[in-house]
């Protein structure tokens, strides 16, 4: 008798709505996805899209967005936020993953997007190479790709080690607030930060409730991406280090990534 395989854990089931409220205000990046998509045309597809910040002002826009996402509750918060702006029609969610789902529609993308990190909720070299690959896939001949990973920056690292910490606490009425805690150990062999949060909903007559979810992140190291990238199949790969587009340095706090696809050699 064999055992059936366990379907792998969300880790935004329990926490989306709380996600969404540390994260919905969240605009830094908007303008520059926008500014490459008035470029780069439609369709567009975005790996790891979530509860559709991103896919929202795309959308709303006019382009054709398709958002890809292994979490049902993340894709739910999307439709319900695509259908509250009226916008839904521009937009088509898949429930996969970026590492190689083939439920994506057949047609070629103008952009491929793995937008504030997506691509370091793969937890592997292998895991993350193939996303990059089938991102290559799923490109047309013109198209162009772009990533946004943090900069993981020694300092940057060494600060994750201090935990446990508050890193964000609001306000969500006149009883209550919620306070997200942090413990992340960070792994320098593998580049993986494990990651434990904790989301207290404490009220003023001292109602308390909390919420946890755990999860790997990879870190990507600006030589490592783009030896990646060139094995995936891109060229013309630019680095910046902001959403302006500064360059990127040891002090730079994202990685911008660009790139298009390599002309495949005729068989």
């Amino acid at each position: 008798m064999h055992d059936s395989p366990t379907a792998p854990v969300d880790p935004y089931h329990v926490i989306a709505a709380l996600y969404d409220l540390e994260h919905d205000a969240f605009h830094d990046d908007i303008d520059l996805l926008l500014s490459f998509a008035e470029v780069a045309g439609d369709p567009i597809l975005e790996m790891g899209c979530g509860s559709g910040r991103v896919l929202a002002p795309l959308a709303g826009a006019g382009h054709t967005v398709v958002g890809l996402d292994r979490s049902t509750t993340m894709l739910d918060r999307a439709r319900s936020r695509l259908s509250s702006q009226d916008i839904a029609n521009r937009v088509t969610l898949v429930e996969g993953d970026m590492s190689g789902d083939t439920s994506l529609p057949n047609e070629p993308f103008a952009m491929v997007l793995f937008t504030l990190n997506a691509l370091m909720h793969l937890p592997s070299p292998d895991l993350q190479l193939a996303a990059l690959t089938s991102a290559r896939n799923r490109l047309a001949p013109d198209g162009l790709l772009v990533i946004d990973n943090v900069n993981p920056a020694p300092d940057y690292l060494v600060s994750l080690a201090s935990a446990p910490a508050l890193e964000w606490s609001c306000p969500i009425d006149d009883e209550a607030t919620i306070d997200k805690w942090a413990i992340r150990h960070v792994h320098p062999i593998d580049q993986v930060i494990d990651t434990t949060l904790w989301y207290d909903q404490v009220g003023i007559g001292g109602a308390f409730l909390r919420f946890r979810s755990q999860f790997e992140l990879r870190y990507l190291h600006p030589n490592e991406l783009s030896l990646m990238l060139r094995a995936a199949g891109f060229t013309g790969i630019h680095m910046y280090g902001s959403y302006e587009l500064e360059p990127l340095d040891d002090a730079s706090d994202r990685i911008l990534v660009t790139a298009e696809p390599a002309t495949r050699p005729n068989h």
